[in-house]
């Protein structure tokens, strides 16, 4: 059963949020339409399917207007549990603009923009926004993070408010050749520095693994310090 949340802004006007997943009519045309097999279905929210605009929720957060998101979400909590298809809070904010994506504009604009962004991400997750690892992986991974120093603030925001990525799988290789296709096509150049972050900490999450079980393995000879070191050092 489909429940809903109808919210009245201060001109009176009524918005209907889904508090559940919902499909949308386009759905399947949009799982379709690319003849090159994906390896994990693309993200509908976007570049494909419209976001609602203007004085709604998804509108304020893709706008980073901080007061009106915590403003709506004081009058109404129940906003922060607002889905539509793959639309969640934290993925609207991490869905791909409509417009073309520029790596030539001044490094102040993208330093603003960091800082939008995680305040933005901040507040969110302050209100209790859902956080599902396999549903955000895959956003992080196709964000245009400016720098890698900008996807680590991000990853590592999510990260200490239960963002997991033990069971996760990277996105394979063709999948990043058809975005890259696409980059290509819009003459986009910026780097996925998202999947570079999420692939480090999963390294680095396999290689203490191992580094504890070489320590601790009760199989003889032991291995000093230096040794498991040097094993690791190669994963």
């Amino acid at each position: 059963m489909t429940m809903s949340l109808h919210y009245t802004n201060t001109r009176n006007v009524n918005t209907t949020y889904n508090l559940t997943e919902t499909r949308h009519p386009l759905t399947k045309y949009l799982e379709t339409r690319d003849f090159t097999p994906r390896d994990r279905p693309p993200s509908l929210a976007g570049r494909f399917i419209p976001r609602e605009i203007g004085n709604t929720f998804w509108g304020r957060i893709r706008a980073f207007d901080h007061n009106s998101v915590k403003r709506m979400l004081l009058k109404e909590p129940l906003l922060i549990k607002a889905k539509w298809q793959d639309l969640t809070p934290i993925t609207c904010l991490l869905s791909l603009p409509n417009r073309i994506i520029r790596t030539d504009l001044a490094d102040m604009y993208w330093e603003n923009h960091a800082k939008r962004l995680i305040k933005m991400l901040r507040i969110l997750c302050n209100n209790g926004a859902e956080i599902n690892s396999e549903v955000l992986l895959p956003y992080i991974e196709r964000y245009h993070f400016h720098t890698e120093l900008f996807a680590v603030r991000v990853f590592n925001l999510l990260l200490h408010r239960g963002l997991n990525t033990d069971k996760y799988r990277l996105l394979d290789e063709n999948e990043v050749q058809y975005l890259e296709a696409v980059k290509h096509a819009r003459q986009e150049t910026y780097v996925f520095w998202g999947r570079k972050v999420i692939s480090d900490n999963i390294r680095l999450s396999c290689r203490k693994l191992l580094h504890v079980y070489l320590r601790d393995t009760m199989l003889k000879p032991q291995l000093n310090i230096d040794v498991i070191g040097n094993i690791t050092s190669f994963i």
